[in-house]
């Protein structure tokens, strides 16, 4: 389960449709092709984003949104590695799994 943070035009807030939608970090709409189950819930009233800023998205008027993704365990891998192609320059910045914990582990000379 991940929890998604979006925009929706305000327009179209209401529309199931991922066609309108921003996701804060791109690489999470990855995750929403291998659903088992997406569940969107509106935060507007939640946040304190101003409705008014909307340098970034053109002047079209955005909803924060939230979205929670269910999907297998299985998947997991097949995702990361889909998010190290898609997105290379991150993963080149992101350790390795256990690189950290292996690192932490060793000892000091």
């Amino acid at each position: 389960i991940i929890i998604c943070k979006l925009y929706k035009p305000k327009n179209l807030a209401g529309a199931a449709s991922n066609e309108a939608c921003l996701f804060t970090n791109p690489e999470e709409e990855l995750f929403v092709g291998e659903s088992e189950l997406c569940i969107d819930y509106d935060v507007s009233a939640e946040t304190s984003l101003d409705a008014s800023s909307t340098n970034w998205t053109e002047g079209v008027e955005m909803t924060p949104w939230r979205r929670i993704v269910v999907f297998k365990a299985d998947k997991l891998e097949p995702l990361i590695r889909g998010i190290r192609d898609a997105f290379p320059h991150s993963a080149q910045a992101t350790p390795a799994p256990g690189a950290a914990a292996a690192a932490a582990a060793a000892p000091m000379m």
